[in-house]
């Protein structure tokens, strides 16, 4: 788990290491899957107070934003090279976001 302290000097600096990579972005609610969206290339994700914007750009060039509202947690799993595999964003509902990347071992996300 990431300080909340830390989110928006850690999500610059993980902006800079993952921009470019494919990734698939995941929203679970209490009552399961909510959205799934296509697998896309990361170029950013930013933080303003408890909101956090996730950038990326599908394979015909169009940016899709997506927006996490009310931040409570942010954490990374690592794969077994310890690049950064799956970024979660926890909200005050209980709900997770997740961003699963293309892993540096086996190209698998």
């Amino acid at each position: 788990m990431i300080e909340s302290s830390e989110w928006r000097n850690f999500l610059s600096g993980f902006s800079d290491r993952n921009s470019g990579r494919r990734a698939r972005f995941e929203a679970f609610t209490t009552d399961g899957v909510a959205e799934e969206d296509e697998e896309a290339a990361f170029q950013n994700v930013t933080i303003d107070g408890t909101r956090a914007v996730i950038d990326r750009v599908n394979t015909h060039g169009k940016l899709i934003s997506d927006t996490v509202e009310d931040v409570r947690g942010i954490s990374i799993q690592y794969d077994s090279d310890d690049s950064e595999n799956t970024m979660e964003f926890a909200d005050s509902n209980g709900n997770m976001t997740v961003l699963h990347f293309e892993s540096m071992v086996d190209g698998e996300s």
